[in-house]
């Protein structure tokens, strides 16, 4: 345990800490914000998009998870219409290799390229 000394206010305080305690200034969360990634709360897991993906793809949960909600709500409104017009089963097998290729996608990314694309901060 070593004491180290803030960058915000000046004052030591000790390197288990998760924040100054003069100034809450909080080091991890400073160097996300440098490296360009949202406050761990916000992030997005990809084993959760992942499962998403597997378990939800008639409906895109994927999708929506990932902040996608174009083409979540573009899926929902064709596949109500596509089960009003008869063609449900076409509709469904399209989507189906759509979400398989996605599955793909997001499982081949590593972890730095899923933050990168679904974890940055607002442009």
């Amino acid at each position: 345990m070593a004491l180290i000394k803030c960058k915000e206010c000046g004052k030591e305080f000790s390197d288990m800490a998760e924040a100054c305690p003069n100034c809450g200034y909080n080091p991890t969360r400073a160097k996300e914000k440098a490296m360009g990634l949202k406050p761990k709360e916000e992030r997005k897991s990809k084993t959760v998009a992942l499962l998403l993906t597997f378990f939800l793809w008639f409906v895109a949960g994927g999708h929506f998870y990932t902040g996608n909600l174009a083409f979540g709500i573009a899926v929902l409104i064709a596949g109500s219409i596509s089960l009003v017009v008869g063609l449900a089963p076409i509709f469904f097998f399209a989507l189906a290799i759509i979400e398989i290729i996605n599955f793909i996608r997001i499982a081949s990314m590593d972890q730095a390229e899923f933050d990168k694309t679904y974890n940055g901060l607002e442009k």
